[in-house]
């Protein structure tokens, strides 16, 4: 027969509640000190005015995450592109991997979140992105079909039709990664004719009016996009009044 005195047995208890109460658990006081660490780490963000790397820079201004601009070479790219992230030991390529690897860290903490928001993320490389910009064989980009009927811009029209964010009713790392390929095309095909899309058309002119926007992109991204909104707005009013 085993013996436990009541004293041993208390003691026994009050060390599984040490462990077990917020704040006093080992593993979760370490948990929380590795997450502040980690919050006063500076990423490194190889890339260039003229490449994707904004995309990221917008993302890093809105959560506030101190980071550093490196020039594109030398890095361990294994491919020697833009945009490309150094935090600590971990090293990551690619636009939309990198959203996706910041986006895990600092905003989202649960599998339901990821399922709401990176879907948007990865929908945005692999299907809005050949929307926005249609290329040749050799990977030149010679126009866009933005503004030309087809039924993902369509479903984006009435999506962003009855809500102002794309996920959860508040800005996010989804919102990043759309409006980014979105308010690349007034940059480069300023004559974009936006008049189809008005709800697509708000919703590109509310991100390029947010300061993190303006700060990675550049005032002159910012008015491009302001340009071609304003531009479809008077032109489906002149329609409206017979004007042409």
């Amino acid at each position: 027969m085993i013996v436990v005195s009541f004293v041993t047995l208390v003691a026994g208890v009050a060390n599984v509640e040490a462990f077990a109460t917020p704040g006093r658990n080992p593993l979760e006081r370490s948990t929380r000190q590795w997450r502040r660490r980690a919050l006063r780490m500076v990423v490194e963000l190889h890339g260039t005015q003229g490449s994707r790397s904004p995309l990221i820079n917008w993302y890093l201004e809105e959560r506030e995450i101190k980071y550093e601009m490196k020039p594109p070479l030398p890095s361990n790219h294994p491919f020697g592109q833009v945009p490309y992230l150094v935090d600590g030991d971990v090293e990551v390529f690619e636009s939309g991997a990198i959203l996706l690897y910041l986006a895990d860290k600092y905003e989202l903490d649960t599998p339901e979140k990821r399922a709401r928001f990176t879907k948007w993320v990865v929908w945005a490389n692999a299907s809005l992105d050949p929307i926005c910009f249609v290329e040749n064989d050799r990977g030149q980009v010679m126009g866009t079909k933005l503004d030309q009927s087809g039924r993902a811009v369509a479903v984006l029209e009435q999506i962003l039709s009855e809500n102002e964010w794309l996920a959860d009713d508040s800005f996010s790392v989804a919102d990043v990664a759309v409006a980014s390929y979105l308010n690349y095309v007034p940059l480069f095909f300023p004559s974009v004719d936006l008049r189809a899309t008005p709800a697509m058309s708000r919703y590109m002119l509310r991100c390029s009016q947010r300061p993190a926007f303006v700060k990675a992109f550049g005032e002159g991204h910012a008015n491009a996009v302001a340009a071609a909104v304003e531009r479809a707005g008077a032109a489906s009013q002149s329609k409206r009044f017979g004007l042409f």
